[in-house]
């Protein structure tokens, strides 16, 4: 069964029981934090889904509270077990699936968890990559009880409310939304191509919070009746203009780009693209703009070896329209899945 499936089938089974609604969304988000099921359980599509299916059969906001505290204690349990595990395992985790199988995500929330210390465990909730691993990581390292508790409770009860209260407000105030958006239809495309130029600076913070915003932005536009091809147009521009950003920036630290992004993403994605940009040119472009860590190193690395700034503008051109349409042009599919 495909992800869509299962997001599908869930969101289903509560549209006929809603009695079932809390305990489902406790389950969910205790899947969603919990290292093994975090890797491949689709529980954030899942949790907006029920929101926004609550919101539509008129149930009052009286149950929002309940969903948002079923959906915190599910996440901050699902954590707190995974702390365990990596307590208990230790270096011995990284025989065991998913780890097993995904050797690299074991270092990677090492790095992150090194670098931010108990605000890892804090953001590990909001970022995808490192949900799954932070927590083990934490207990692996033996980080104390008490910081490691408050850090997860606080962000699971923020994160909690974060995915369920916007898509409950969003279908019960959708008309007014919609109505606003039809009014000012110049501010999100001017938010989506703002979005997707900030997009390309190559920073952990940076690349996850403004695809997000880009996404919604986009989901907002297109489901108040916006015109799909406006909509890839601005993100594809937004794109273009922050590749030729990189392509600058390459250019005047041609020594090492590196230091324009102090807080990057670090030393290997950066060899990484500079080994691509040998290999494939300014081709590369086609490549890096839908691989998280490369879509911002790319450009610098084509600017510090002196691509041709002529062909670089026009694939980056190309890979930016495929890269905006990909992420908006799904919309029809999630209006057909919620009914927005």
């Amino acid at each position: 069964m495909g992800l869509q499936a299962i997001v599908e089938a869930i969101v289903a089974f509560v549209r006929d029981h809603e009695s079932w609604a809390i305990p489902i969304v406790f389950l969910v988000s205790f899947g969603e934090s919990f290292c093994f099921f975090s890797v491949i359980w689709p529980g954030t599509a899942i949790l907006v889904g029920i929101s926004a299916l609550i919101a539509a059969s008129g149930i009052g906001h009286a149950i929002l509270l309940p969903m948002i505290v079923s959906a915190a204690l599910g996440g901050a349990i699902g954590y707190a077990a995974s702390y365990w595990i990596g307590w208990y395992f230790k270096d011995s985790i990284g025989r065991i699936w998913p780890f097993s199988s995904h050797p690299a995500m074991i270092p990677t929330g090492e790095r992150f968890f090194k670098e931010y210390g108990a605000w890892g465990v804090f953001f590990g909730h909001f970022f995808g990559p490192v949900r799954a691993v932070i927590p083990i990581v934490a207990g692996m390292f033996r980080m104390p009880q008490v910081p490691f508790q408050i850090a997860n409770v606080v962000s699971a009860c923020l994160w909690a409310a974060g995915v369920i209260a916007p898509s409950y407000f969003f279908v019960t105030n959708k008309e007014q939304i919609f109505a606003l958006i039809r009014e000012h239809s110049w501010l999100p495309l001017i938010l989506l191509a703002a979005l997707a130029a900030a997009n390309s600076i190559p920073t952990r913070h940076y690349a996850y919070t403004t695809l997000i915003a880009f996404v919604v932005i986009g989901a907002l536009f297109l489901f108040s009746g916006g015109s799909l091809p406006l909509a890839v147009l601005a993100g594809a521009f937004g794109a273009w203009l922050g590749d030729l950003m990189g392509y600058r920036t390459g250019a005047r630290h041609r020594a090492d780009f590196r230091a324009a992004w102090p807080n990057g993403w670090g030393k290997e994605p950066a060899e990484r693209a500079q080994v691509i940009v040998e290999k494939w040119g300014v081709l590369s472009l086609l490549i890096s703009k839908f691989h998280t860590t490369l879509r911002g190193y790319a450009p610098m690395a084509a600017g510090a070896r002196e691509v041709s700034l002529l062909a670089f503008a026009f694939v980056s051109a190309a890979s930016a329209a495929g890269w905006a349409g990909a992420l908006l042009a799904p919309y029809p599919l999630l209006h057909r899945l919620f009914g927005w």
